[in-house]
């Protein structure tokens, strides 16, 4: 790797970045290494205070041709203060740039990480009281959109990872499935570009609100009623009202954060507005909510296996409570056995979920693990249900399994899935 460290002055688009003279939880951007494609991001940079950057000539464009760039005319950073307190964010700073540089890391993992990284940091700022800005939050939502747009396989197979891989999920992480799985959904219904990053943006900040409450009452908050339920209820008020604190945040977005618990039979809160006056895509976004809400572990109750939410959130759409043409749309877009969900196959096999097809949700693509004697196979065998088998077997869905009682690591398949999937 050949760098060199540079004014900002220097910086041309075609050249990559590796570090800026500023952290990164003080800027816009989720990650310091990225290739500048334009003069605007370079202007951004300039309002964020960097002034100086170290770039790869290896993989981006160098300085003209001359004598070395001598950087001893550029004014120099302030000593740092030997006894000022290190900032706690630096350390998370490096751990990123270590993570970047390992080869087997998988992009949609980086981008998953990195998102999520920044998502606590907002959710951080919130509790201090002090809302994210439109552009910082349209950031975030923007990476995450491109990796979905480019691969929602691998993005929907991470969520499952994460949910196996950690007990209980915090509001961050669900704020992030959530906008990830919207995002799918968004795509999947044919919405353009702007509005698919109103639904990220809503998405991600549906639950802002919460962090005006008490914190105990908010980890519990599946199992209160009462006053308490009240209470809980007000968190998508408190919500618009500390996301306005700032100008410029699409009234769209606002619209998500306040409208996400109403129902179309007029049944949600904090209005209760029916299916005619509530935005579609706080819909979209509360569909998800309620989807990732049963797959995730909250408090003392367990998550529910994807299937089985699937078949919840039919019922909810027959009752009402959803409109029955979004139900449709969501599970059109994460199947009818979602990605994770391990399933005895019409041959006896055993195999996990690794992806679906939106037109023929009754036959995703699967990883066969198992023989139909129960006999692991050396090489998990992947099929795409919807497509004849080479040799001629017949192969479907015959139910779904629960994997703690089959005692079975769906997150071991999954993980050597994403290679893949990525």
């Amino acid at each position: 790797m050949a760098t060199k460290r540079i004014a900002i002055e220097q910086l041309v688009p075609g050249m990559f970045i590796t570090e800026m003279d500023v952290p990164w939880y003080r800027t816009p951007f989720l990650s310091h290494k990225r290739l500048i494609k334009d003069l605007q991001t370079i202007e951004l940079m300039k309002v964020h205070g960097i002034r100086m950057v170290t770039i790869d000539t290896s993989k981006g464009t160098d300085l003209p041709s001359g004598p070395p760039a001598n950087t001893s005319s550029v004014p120099d950073q302030p000593s740092p203060n030997p006894h000022a307190p290190t900032a706690p964010s630096q350390k998370t700073d490096h751990t990123v740039e270590t993570q970047e540089t390992r080869p087997e890391d998988h992009s949609v993992t980086l981008i998953y990480a990195q998102a999520q990284e920044a998502v606590e940091r907002i959710f951080e700022d919130l509790e201090r009281g002090i809302p994210p800005s439109p552009e910082e939050t349209k950031t975030i939502v923007s990476n995450v959109l491109a990796q979905v747009l480019t691969n929602p396989a691998a993005m929907t197979t991470q969520i499952a990872i994460q949910k196996m891989k950690q007990f209980d999920r915090s509001l961050t992480a669900h704020a992030l499935d959530t906008c990830i799985l919207s995002l799918v959904v968004a795509i999947e219904s044919g919405a353009d570009h702007q509005t698919q990053e109103q639904v990220g943006m809503g998405a991600l900040l549906h639950d802002a609100g919460y962090v005006r409450l008490p914190r105990n009452l908010v980890r519990r908050r599946e199992e209160c009623s009462g006053a308490d339920k009240t209470l809980l209820e007000q968190h998508c008020k408190l919500g618009v009202a500390l996301l306005s604190e700032l100008p410029g945040m699409q009234e769209e977005v606002l619209r998500i954060v306040r409208e996400h618990h109403e129902r179309a039979d007029a049944s949600g809160f904090p209005a209760g507005l029916g299916h005619e006056t509530t935005s579609r895509l706080a819909q979209i976004v509360g569909i998800v909510d309620f989807y990732d809400g049963m797959i995730s572990r909250r408090g003392t109750r367990p998550a529910m296996i994807p299937h089985d939410a699937v078949r919840q959130l039919f019922l909810a759409g027959e009752r009402g409570h959803f409109e029955k043409s979004l139900v449709e749309l969501m599970i059109r877009s994460i199947g009818v056995y979602p990605v994770g969900s391990l399933v005895r196959l019409t041959t006896g096999e055993q195999a996990v979920v690794v992806g679906v097809n939106p037109q023929q949700r009754l036959k995703p693509l699967v990883k066969i693990t198992t023989d139909p004697q129960g006999g692991s196979y050396a090489t998990p065998l992947e099929v795409d249900l919807s497509t004849p088998s080479p040799d001629h077997t017949v192969r479907s869905v015959l139910r779904v399994l629960d994997p703690a009682k089959e005692r079975v690591n769906i997150s071991i398949h999954l993980d050597q899935t994403l290679p893949r999937a990525a």
